[in-house]
């Protein structure tokens, strides 16, 4: 009788701790994946537009460069001798 109890006691530890060790593995994979939701969010939400911002800027700032009226054509006789001095 008292073996059965022991034996008893014994595999409902061992249970309880396999039980523990599987809810731990699946809270940690559970907030990795909410994590990387959370990160993906936070990339297309607040960085990509910033980055879509930047990379108009850039477009636009090189399609006035290649125009036949670039930027050394708006500069005056004057500008251009100082700045080839």
């Amino acid at each position: 009788m008292l073996g059965a109890l022991v034996s008893l006691l014994v595999i409902a530890v061992v249970g309880f701790v396999v039980l523990t060790v599987l809810l731990a593995i699946f809270g940690a994979l559970f907030g990795l994946a909410f994590g990387l939701i959370g990160l993906a969010i936070t990339l297309a939400v607040k960085i990509l537009p910033v980055v879509l911002v930047g990379w108009l800027v850039v477009k636009l700032i090189q399609r006035s460069e290649r125009s036949p009226r670039g930027s050394r054509s708006r500069l005056s006789a004057t500008d251009r001798q100082w700045l080839d001095s």
